[in-house]
């Protein structure tokens, strides 16, 4: 299926626009392998037929399916490991220690997808906190308006819990809801809430103000798609929502650095992870 250069650059500038996506002629081949799928489901012809039928109507619903096919990325339970490692045995010991036995610690997994993350981290904080069902709240967001309606309902297939999530951790806090899915028990889903929110939105911070500050923030695997700019501008978001001295848990590899604010590496396990310094 052809796509013309017009209409590359118009969906490089759309998807930047709504998403922060800094994407050019060069992942072509990401958004074929993405879109291809989605121009098949509407019987149309061409990519550039898809990108038309988005600029007609940038609020429509195949622009919105556009935006949930090009920011869904892949995920699984307990990814890489050492974040949740580090989680348990040192980040949430000396966030509660510092908050007293009476004490709430919020988490923020800031691109949530389809909730696999935001799992792991409460299923984390049930393993090293003997309350956590009660002290630890975890808020959840993506842009992909799909992957959060499926983070909501809570019900994953046989081949997703199969991926890194370890069968004691699936029999303790999922129940099967047929022969082939899971779904997750209440006690841990009353930790969650889950919601749309861009990063790069100027309501961002708005939208999120009720559930902050957070004591720690997961953002992982997404800063690298933004440019210098955007991933900038999303920082200060995040460190707006954080708070001081709590920490920004990134992807291996990611910088963090904002326009105004500040952030300092410190290192678990000679393992990087961001603690805020100061907003501004």
């Amino acid at each position: 299926m052809s796509l013309s250069a017009a209409r590359l650059t118009y969906l490089t500038v759309f998807l930047r626009k709504e998403t922060g996506l800094a994407i050019d002629e060069s992942k072509l081949y990401l958004i074929r392998t993405r879109l291809l799928p989605l121009a098949r489901v509407h019987e149309m012809d061409s990519l550039d037929q898809l990108v038309d039928a988005v600029r007609m109507n940038e609020r429509g619903k195949i622009a919105a399916e556009v935006l949930d096919y090009m920011t869904t990325n892949e995920t699984l339970f307990f990814r890489d490991g050492y974040p949740f490692e580090i989680l348990k045995k040192h980040l949430f010991p000396e966030i509660m220690e510092k908050k007293g036995a009476l004490g709430r610690i919020k988490v923020w997994s800031a691109a949530a997808s389809t909730g696999q993350e935001a799992l792991s981290i409460a299923m984390t904080a049930m393993q090293a906190l003997p309350h956590a069902a009660t002290q630890v709240k975890i808020v959840g967001t993506d842009v992909s308006a799909k992957a959060i309606s499926y983070a909501k309902e809570a019900t994953y297939k046989q081949m997703e819990v199969q991926r890194g999530l370890p069968i004691q951790e699936l029999m303790k806090h999922f129940r099967q809801a047929g022969e082939h899915s899971w779904q997750v028990n209440d006690q841990l889903k009353a930790m969650m809430h889950f919601q749309e929110a861009n990063l790069i939105s100027p309501t961002l911070v708005a939208s999120l103000r009720h559930y902050s500050p957070f004591d720690i923030v997961f953002c992982r695997n997404v800063l690298i798609y933004f440019d210098v700019e955007q991933r900038k501008s999303a920082i200060d978001e995040i460190a707006g929502l954080t708070a001081p001295g709590g920490y920004l848990v990134t992807g291996t590899g990611e910088m963090v650095e904002g326009k105004v604010s500040k952030w300092e590496m410190v290192r678990f396990e000679n393992r990087p992870v961001w603690r805020l310094v100061s907003r501004n």
